[in-house]
């Protein structure tokens, strides 16, 4: 009976479904993550980051510098409109310094430096400390050199390792068991500093970064008017514009005052000034600590941690204004550069019902042309000469306005007036009175708190100090070994460059030269053998 025997069929292995990705896990992911953060390309970019983000704080107004024009953009007064600004409050745009996505581009570059230039430090410092290596195979280098010399190997070593000493090279002295050839040794090499130098190079940008950290946190900057004999008090209500820092809190100003003694001005025949300077008496308690200060341009004042710089300077009459036995104003007001070596600006009279107001035109020089029409002949204060035009109504002076304005929508002008220095004269029939008892100047300073400045001028030196043996030094090795001959010894010299190969050519010629002339030795024909000079 035959058994049929059973069929097998061939097993098919399970559906399997598409392959997953391998999903690092969190050590995975920071490992990554770290790794991307040393390379050299991550802090370059993180560089582009934060010009990119400086740019954008140039052109969109901070409001922690510009307030009011931040709210009219806000308002849709001006700029781009209010749903624009929406976006930008909603970036942060606004305060782009102080804002956190700012604040994590800046602690990430400071990671990605450090992790590029800590392992770079520490493999240079390593390799400093590591000695010449020893030479092998000599005669086969493109620039190998032998000479014949009277002189014994070690005393031809010394007159070899002596030419390299001139030249600073690093030496290591080797002898024949040490070596390759079984030959005593001189190995040389220079040009470390080439990697040393790049690396002081980025470590000044390093140090670049924290100093302006530090100055952008902790720093202070400041702009004051003073009219001549009056002061301000370095207090933050007291500036004009202030620009703090992130941390510099109000407690941290001084609260020293300056006077404004005299200002100095003279002008060059063409017009420019020749010279301003302020004389300037520092308060403290209302007590007179120092007196007889100049600030000048180029010429600043130190005291208590603040530096305080001459910027500019502006013309200031004074103006008394009289209604009766009523005195209504009486102050310098200080003018701002108009045209024509001229002078404008406003005095606020009064800001009761109705509102007064004077639109001041100061001539310096006072003159006139061949068409009778007034002008200044020089800017010098030679013949001030004063025109101011009344204006009456509601001029918005209740309104926190600039200095030099008012609202002429709401009120008229109503009288004129014109006046030389120390001359006074009547308004509205007498109902009004104005004199100009004196022209006086305004000084315009800047007063700055500068902590970072020692880091900035350190990382500048770095980079000055870092720059010359990274574009200037090269790395090269000169090895010297000495063979004994009969009546001397046979020396051969050959150098390697690891950078800029022409100019090593020429420094190893000259080096070659000197030995040459320091053995009194001879060059000796390729190819010829001591052995074959005894054959002949």
């Amino acid at each position: 009976m035959t058994q049929t025997a059973p069929s097998r069929e061939p097993t098919r292995a399970p559906a399997r479904g598409p392959a997953l990705p391998d999903v690092p896990g969190p050590g995975e992911t920071a490992r990554r993550a770290w790794r991307w953060l040393r390379r050299m390309s991550t802090a370059i970019w993180l560089l582009f980051a934060l010009a990119a983000a400086s740019v954008v704080a140039t052109f969109v107004p901070q409001e922690p510098v510009i307030p009011t024009t931040v709210a009219d953009w806000r308002a849709g007064v001006e700029g781009p409109g209010p749903e624009v600004s929406a976006v930008f409050d909603a970036l942060g745009l606004y305060d782009v310094y102080g804002s956190t996505w700012f604040a994590v581009i800046v602690v990430l570059l400071f990671v990605s430096l450090t992790g590029c230039l800590i392992p770079r430090w520490r493999a240079f410092l390593r390799d400093a400390r590591r000695p010449p290596p020893r030479g092998r195979g000599l005669a086969r280098l493109r620039s190998s050199t032998t000479l014949r010399t009277d002189l014994d190997p070690e005393a031809a070593l010394d007159a070899v390792e002596a030419g390299l000493a001139k030249r600073r090279y690093r030496r290591r002295r080797l002898a024949g068991p040490e070596t390759a050839s079984g030959l005593p040794q001189v190995a040389a090499e220079r040009g470390r500093w080439r990697e040393g130098g790049s690396l002081l190079f980025h470590a000044s940008f390093y140090l670049l970064l924290v100093g302006i950290v530090v100055a952008q946190g902790f720093g202070f900057v400041g702009q004051v008017n003073v009219a001549e004999g009056q002061a301000f008090t370095d207090t933050r209500v007291s500036y004009d514009v202030a620009d703090p820092g992130r941390f510099f809190e109000l407690a941290d100003h001084a609260g020293f005052a300056l006077r404004l003694d005299e200002f100095e001005l003279a002008f060059f025949e063409d017009g420019t000034p020749e010279r301003f300077i302020s004389e300037v008496t520092v308060l403290e308690d209302g007590e007179e600590v120092r007196t007889g200060e100049r600030v000048a341009v180029n010429e600043r004042l130190e005291h208590a941690g603040m530096h305080v710089y001459q910027m500019r300077f502006g013309m200031a009459p004074r103006l008394e204004v009289r209604a009766g036995d009523d005195a209504l104003f009486a102050n310098q007001v200080m003018l701002g550069q108009g045209e024509a070596n001229t002078w404008t600006g406003v005095a606020k009279v009064s800001s009761a019902d109705p509102q007064i107001a004077l639109e001041i035109l100061l001539v310096p020089d006072f003159a006139l042309d061949d068409d009778g029409e007034p002008i200044s002949a020089g800017p010098a204060p030679r013949e001030p000469r004063l025109f101011a035009n009344l204006w009456v109504g509601d001029l918005g002076l209740e309104r926190p306005l600039p200095a030099t304005q008012f609202d002429r929508d709401g009120g008229q002008r109503v009288d004129t007036v014109e006046l030389g220095e120390g001359e006074s004269a009547a308004l509205l029939g007498g109902a009004l009175e104005v004199a100009f008892p004196e022209l006086t100047m305004w000084s315009g300073f800047q007063v700055a708190h500068q902590p970072g400045r020692g880091i900035l001028l350190a990382a500048g030196v770095l980079v000055l100090v870092g720059l010359v043996p990274s574009l200037y030094a090269y790395r090269r090795r000169i090895w010297a070994e000495a063979r004994p001959v009969p009546g001397g010894s046979e020396v051969t010299v050959a150098g390697v460059a690891l950078q800029r190969v022409e100019a090593f050519d020429d420094a190893y010629a000259e080096l070659v030269s000197e030995v040459t002339d320091a053995l009194d030795a001879v060059e000796r024909t390729p190819g010829e053998s001591h052995e074959e000079e005894q054959q002949g």
